[in-house]
Order: structure tokens, then sequence, then C-alpha cells
């Protein structure tokens, strides 16, 4: 039989005491389900290694914390819906979906605001999991200092880039057509993209020029965190064995029939077994115990549900897949002037194709100054012997992009 962890803890430390009496009173959390998800992650973390009780005590405490301040920073965040003027392409956008038989609001992602003091909100595109709410958590309050922070999540059952393009454009408007009083300066915003939220923000740019729409909104910079922008990236197409990680969850989607069903299903499932593991895999070098790592706590579960079929299905997946199919690598010609931060990881190669176009290019400093003239390239590196940075690690890893981030934000928003 199990140990019950919760009890222990609960019985050993009068902190844990005091919160839990306070989660009881104020009802912030359902205290059954707390007690049974604590000891669940405490009984995966046994099967890994024995835990004394002290380190059952201090575990619990940081879960507890977690638990309480996530669901306390989730009364902060809610759904945005961004103004739509008269003047904007999305009015005849959704005239002709309607007219192809589609419906708008069905193509639409959800895109959440937290509130912040400031004249420089931040659009955080996620890539292609987690939702935007957990791929940036921990990296969040970087873009709090400066404004409010909006978080796109992609919908569960279909993509569509063109709705998707029509709704940054018209948050950014939208955030354009606001003024902070006391100093009378018009809000404009950041772009922050991570994985192939990067290629959405390159195609976004792209997709302004070639219709007209760059000199009608005022975005502030941008910031690519280990940017993907076509299949060539994680996938070494002709190769017999893919060296990779996510190279070996791709391929079977490369070669899939989107028509058959039950392929797509296999393959899903394959990948899904296959990000899971990385995931799983850059969490057990933490400790619990420290500090630290509470945020992590908060959002694990979360992420990791993700992953499951059952909560989210495949369809939304495997076309965010197919539209990163149809990318064409970076061009190397000039594409904006904006204040722009790319972010890799020391350990991009253990996720990028050995080939990878992006990754070349924008290491290289001609190529990049080419592409983006007032922009900065720098290596995230770990100062943990026993784990390096890996791509867009922004959940076991933040505090070392952080740590690149902040002066460029203060640069340039400070």
């Amino acid at each position: 039989m199990r140990r019950d962890y919760f009890k222990e803890a609960y019985e050993a430390d009068q902190g844990i005491r005091l919160m839990t009496v306070a989660v009881r009173v104020s009802r912030v959390l359902d205290l059954g389900t707390l007690r049974h998800e604590l000891n669940e992650r405490l009984a995966r973390l046994e099967d890994r290694k024995p835990i004394n009780p002290e380190a059952v005590a201090q575990i619990a405490k940081n879960y507890l914390k977690a638990k309480i301040a996530k669901r306390i920073r989730s009364w902060r965040i809610k759904p945005y819906t961004p103004k739509v003027n008269k003047e904007s392409p999305t009015n005849r956008f959704r005239e002709t979906l309607i007219d192809q038989g589609q419906q708008f609001a069905y193509t639409l992602s959800s895109i959440y605001r937290e509130r912040a003091m400031g004249r420089s909100p931040s659009i955080l595109i996620p890539g292609f999991i987690p939702d935007g709410n957990e791929a940036f958590f921990l990296l969040r309050k970087s873009f709090l200092n400066y404004g409010p922070v909006f978080y796109f999540n992609y919908p569960n059952q279909h993509f569509n880039k063109e709705t998707l393009f029509h709704q940054i454009y018209d948050l950014v408007r939208d955030q354009n057509s606001r003024t902070i009083k006391s100093v009378g300066q018009k809000t404009a915003p950041l772009l922050i993209g991570t994985s192939f939220g990067c290629r959405i923000i390159i195609s976004f740019l792209a997709w302004l020029q070639d219709l007209n729409l760059a000199a009608t909104v005022d975005i502030r910079g941008l910031v690519l965190l280990s940017p993907v922008l076509c299949l060539d990236d994680v996938l070494e197409l002709g190769a017999d064995k893919q060296k990779t990680l996510v190279g070996r969850a791709v391929a079977p989607l490369y070669d899939v029939d989107p028509n058959d069903s039950d392929a797509v299903e296999a393959a899903m499932k394959k990948a899904r077994n296959i990000f899971t593991k990385m995931f799983q895999s850059g969490a057990k070098h933490l400790s619990y115990e420290e500090k630290e790592n509470i945020p992590i706590l908060a959002i694990e579960e979360d992420v990791l549900r993700i992953f499951d079929e059952n909560f989210s299905p495949d369809s939304g997946f495997f076309q965010r897949y197919l539209g990163l199919q149809d990318e064409k690598p970076l061009e190397i010609r000039y594409l904006t002037n904006l204040p722009t931060l790319v972010l890799f990881a020391e350990g991009e190669q253990d996720v990028l194709a050995p080939n990878s176009p992006t990754f070349n290019t924008l290491s290289d400093m001609e190529q990049l100054q080419t592409i983006f003239p007032n922009a900065r390239v720098e290596v995230v590196y770990s100062l943990d012997d026993k784990r390096k940075v890996t791509h867009s690690d922004l959940i076991f890893q933040a505090s070392r992009y952080q740590a690149h981030l902040d002066p460029w934000l203060e640069q340039v928003l400070g």
C-alpha cells in the first residue's frame, strides 16, 4: 500500500497544517483533489529514489505553495477579445470563410490577458505544445514588468494560419489604440514566439507586407526563442534514421496519409509518447525540495496533461504540423528593422536537425543582419553541470533565458 504522504507531511509540519486550514476555509482549491495529486506526485518521485520524512514535508509544503499561487494567479488572467475596427481586414476575411462554409469562431485561437501596468504589452505565441499559458509561465514576469501580457492558445481541433494572423493584427491595433493618460503615449506591443511560434511571427510580418498593412500597426520589437521555421529544422529528410528524438517523433507524421485517420492516430500516439518522455527527462534532475522549483511544481501536471490524447485531440496538433510542413526556409532578404532578440539554447542540436536552415542562417551574423538589421543573437548556457539548456527550455531553465532577456528588454523598453 502506498504511503499517505499528505498525512505524513501534515503531522510533521505546522506550516502545512496552517496552509491546509486556509485552503479548507477559503475553498481556493479542493482539498481532496489536492491531497490525491500530492500523493500521486510523491509516489512518482519515490519510484525514482526513496524519500525521507523531512523531504516529504518540504516537497509537500512547496507543492501546496505552488498550487495556491497558481490558483491566485489564474484570477488575474481573463479571456480577451480584441476590438475589430471597421477598417480591419478581418471583416472581409470572416465573410470569405463563411462563403467557404467555415465558421470563423471555430478557427479562432483563445486569447488571455494578464493585467499589469505599463505601455509595452507583450503578445506571446507558443510552439506546438504546450499552450501559451504554460509555455511562458515562468518567463512571464520579465514581460509583466513593462505591461500586460497576452497569451495565445491554439484551438484543439483546428488550425488556420490566416485566422491567427488576423487575430494578431487586431490585437496589435487594439493595443495601439490605447493611450497611457499620465504620459500621453500610445502603447506598442512586443511579439514573442518560441519554436513554432516564431514561424507564426515571421509569417505574420510577411503577411503584413503582402497586404500593405505594415504601416497600419506599431510593433515595439521581436523576441524569437529557439526558432523553428520549417520542417527541415526538425526533420532530416531522406535519412534512414533520425538523429534526434523530435525527428523520430515527426518522421511518422511526414510519411502518413492525412486522409487516413487510423494512420494519423498511430503516428500521433508515437509522437505524444516521445514528447512526454522528453518533458519528463527534463524534470528528473530537479530537486523539488528547493524553493526555486516551486513554479515548476505549479504547472508540471498541466503541461503533462497536454500530451494526453483524452484531453487534447490529435487534430489540432496534426494540422499545426501540416502548417509547418508547408513552410519554406527563411529567405535571406530584409524583413524588418524592428529590435529583435534571437536566443538559441546550447543544446539545440538535441532537437534541431543537423543541417537546420534556420539555425545556420540566424547563427550567421551577416545573414542575420540582412534579414533583421537591428537584431542580436545569443546562446543560452546552463549553470548546472548535470544538464544543459535544450530547445525552448522555458520551463526548466527559465532563469537562464531571463539572464539574456531582461537586459535586452531594459535596453529596448526601459
